[in-house]
């Protein structure tokens, strides 16, 4: 065996196997295709695509000890699960929650019919320890009856949700743990069509939302006529901006190393200084750099295009920007779209952003309805909200049970009895 490879372990190290399937992360499986290409219709596709003709070399990345090497996109530690599902071996026992997400994912990406229902099985057999993480790693997979089952086990339990965000909740958006509330709500009343991971009739635009739909704020482009311009900024989709240096480096420590650390140019060419930003946002972040007489509207611009803005201040530590983005542009944002403002601020890291508007939803997070934005923002946001709110209610309830003519006698007699 070469020593530079490494190899599964058995059964999937046996010499006599005909094709080597190979993982993401570089392990080399030997396998019977027979097997595997009878358990999977897309493997058995794979292994008849037609291989280059092995040339005897053991350097050839195509074949591995004389066979043909097929590679995949799962780790070794997946397809060992996956593999022996196919294999007549004893199939894996799997403890975890995320290596049964993994090993059923791989099973529907290969068509793997027996190995689905096995994992399929083995997901809901953490229904009842894990019912929220059950419930968002169906919604990950795009399984119906899974996730009707696992949102069924929640009903009357909102209030027992976990504190901190399950990780699963990361993959999922806002507008699907939106829809899970609106089923618990209606204790699972809602219809055969009703779907927690495509939005349907079901999710309607606040009033709010509908106002504000037609209002088309300002947009703030950086000048390009600035004289004694002295090195060139470009963006990551490839928009060009004509700069000063000294303006760069009093805005951001961080352009400020970058600058230093620039490779001089050839004459009579600018340096170039190349950023992982979008164009439009750093446009706008740009020209609010450069003191002017005509200050431009910041708090007028769209409220995706001003948090993607405070993204990218924070990044490169633009401390004075993020002030000004977050009393100028969030001080409107955070009062007229307090939800828009909380989900799209805590899914870039803005916690001061997102705990200002955070403070401007009172009310039962439901009662706010459907926005876009929950579309495309991470369900963790959502869950702590919805956490907050059960707090908040929890507290509230005490203080007023604590307030009642039978609380405040209850309370003396004891003082008394001290």
């Amino acid at each position: 065996m070469d020593q530079g490879n490494t190899y599964a372990r058995p059964p999937f190290n046996n010499p006599a196997a005909d094709i080597v399937v190979r993982s993401r992360d570089g392990v080399n499986f030997r396998v019977r295709s027979a097997i595997v290409a009878e358990a999977s219709p897309i493997f058995s596709d794979m292994f008849e695509i037609p291989q280059p003709a092995f040339d005897g070399s053991p350097e050839s990345p195509d074949h591995l000890d004389g066979k043909p090497v097929v590679e995949v996109e799962e780790d070794h530690r997946t397809l060992d699960h996956l593999l022996r599902l196919c294999y007549p071996t004893a199939d894996p026992e799997l403890s975890a929650l995320g290596d049964v997400r993994a090993v059923l994912a791989a099973a529907l990406k290969y068509e793997m019919e027996e190995a689905v229902v096995l994992m399929k099985k083995a997901l809901l057999g953490f229904v009842s320890q894990q019912p929220l993480s059950v419930w968002a790693s169906a919604c990950i997979l795009r399984l119906g009856d899974e996730t009707r089952v696992a949102a069924n086990a929640l009903i009357d339990h909102e209030d027992q949700l976990p504190r901190e965000p399950p990780p699963e909740l990361q993959d999922i958006s806002s507008a699907e743990y939106f829809r899970l509330i609106k089923f618990l709500r209606a204790r699972g009343n809602v219809g055969e069509q009703f779907s927690f991971y495509e939005p349907g009739s079901q999710d309607t635009l606040t009033k709010r939302s509908r106002s504000d739909s037609h209002h088309k704020p300002s947009s703030i482009e950086y000048r390009h006529d600035r004289p004694f311009v002295d090195i060139l900024c470009r963006s990551s989709d490839g928009r060009e901006f004509l700069t000063h240096k000294i303006i760069l480096c009093t805005a951001s420590p961080i352009l400020k190393d970058r600058i230093l650390n620039l490779p001089p140019p050839t004459a009579p060419a600018l340096p170039v200084l190349q950023l992982d930003v979008l164009g439009a946002p750093f446009s706008s972040l740009l020209e609010i750099c450069y003191p002017c007489d005509n200050s431009p509207e910041i708090g007028e611009l769209p409220i995706a295009h001003a948090v993607e803005m405070a993204r990218i201040a924070q990044t490169l530590k633009m401390h004075l920007l993020i002030k000004r983005l977050r009393y100028d542009a969030f001080s409107w944002h955070k009062v007229r779209k307090p939800m828009e403002t909380y989900l799209l601020a805590s899914n870039v890291g803005l916690t001061d952003i997102a705990n200002d508007a955070l403070g401007f939803i009172h009310s039962d997070p439901l009662q706010w309805g459907y926005v876009p934005e929950m579309e495309v923002t991470s369900a963790t946001a959502y869950h702590r909200l919805i956490v907050n709110r059960l707090d908040t209610v929890a507290v509230a309830a005490k203080l007023t049970a604590s307030a009642t003519p039978r609380a405040r006698g209850a309370q003396k007699a004891a003082s008394d009895a001290s």
